[in-house]
C-alpha cells in the first residue's frame, strides 16, 4: 500500500477521515491554519516515508460559479509569491473520474492569511486565476516539489465569494486546530450584528464538511493515489 500524508488546517477536517477504520487511516497532520506549520508537518511526513502528499479540507470561494459544499480538485496551486506548482496529473484525473459530477477541476490560490472579504477574494481571483483559496496547499506544494514527490489538493468550499468573515473571528484557532470558543463568544458579544453572517458561515462550513466526508468515503484511504 502506498503511503500518503494528508495535511488539513482544522481538526474538524481531519475528523472526516473517521469514515475509515483506525488501522486504515493515512497519516494526517493538522496545521491549525498556519502555513509555516503545514510545511513543517509535510516535511516530517516526507522524512517518515510518505510517497505523496494531499492537502484536504475547506476553502474560500473566489468565483461566482463555486458554491458552498462544491468540491474542487486542483490542477495547480499559485503561491503568494506567484510561483505555480502543478499537481499530479494522473492522480488528479483519476480522482475526477471517480468523483464524477461531485467535483470539478480548478486552480487553487495559496494565502498566508485569511482572505476575509468579497473584495479581497475578487482581487485574488483576478491576480491568480484561482477559483478557491486556502492556507495550507502552498506549503504542501512547496514541500512536495522540494522532495520530488506527487501532491494533490482536494478542497470543499466553506465560504463563497460573496461571503465575509469578521476580522475579529480570524486567528481564534488553537494549536490542535480546534476553535477557541471563549474568545469567539467574547467577540460575538462585542459584535452581535455579525451573528447572521456567522450562522451563514456555520451552514456553509457544514455543507463543506459533508462533502469532504463523502469524498473520503468514495475515494478510500489512499484517496485514489497509487
Amino acid at each position: 500500500m502506498s503511503r500518503i500524508g494528508i495535511i488539513t488546517g482544522l481538526a474538524e477536517e481531519a475528523d472526516c477521515l473517521d469514515v475509515f477504520a483506525a488501522n486504515e487511516r493515512p497519516l494526517i497532520g493538522v496545521a491549525a491554519a498556519q502555513p509555516e506549520k503545514a510545511e513543517i508537518l509535510a516535511a516530517e511526513m516526507i522524512s517518515g516515508g510518505c510517497q505523496a502528499l494531499l492537502s484536504f479540507g475547506m476553502a474560500g470561494g473566489l468565483a461566482a460559479e463555486v458554491a458552498s459544499g462544491d468540491v474542487i480538485v486542483a490542477s495547480s496551486v499559485v503561491a503568494p509569491d506567484g510561483q505555480t506548482y502543478e499537481t499530479s496529473t494522473p492522480w488528479c484525473q483519476g480522482v475526477l473520474e471517480r468523483l464524477g459530477d461531485n467535483a470539478s477541476i480548478g486552480v487553487v490560490a495559496g494565502s498566508g492569511t485569511v482572505v476575509d472579504s468579497p473584495a479581497a477574494k475578487t482581487d485574488l481571483a483576478s491576480a491568480t486565476g484561482a477559483v478557491i483559496v486556502d492556507m495550507e496547499s502552498q506549503a504542501v506544494a512547496v514541500a512536495a516539489a522540494d522532495a520530488g514527490i506527487p501532491f494533490l489538493v482536494i478542497r470543499a468550499v466553506a465560504d463563497p465569494v460573496d461571503g465575509a468573515i469578521p476580522a475579529w473571528l480570524t486567528g481564534n484557532i488553537s494549536e490542535t486546530g480546534t476553535p477557541k470558543y471563549l474568545p469567539i463568544m467574547a467577540g460575538l458579544a462585542m459584535h452581535p450584528w455579525d451573528l447572521p453572517g456567522l450562522l451563514r458561515l456555520k451552514g456553509d462550513s457544514g455543507r463543506a464538511i459533508t462533502s469532504l466526508r463523502r469524498v473520503a468515503g468514495r475515494l478510500g484511504p489512499l484517496f485514489g493515489f497509487g
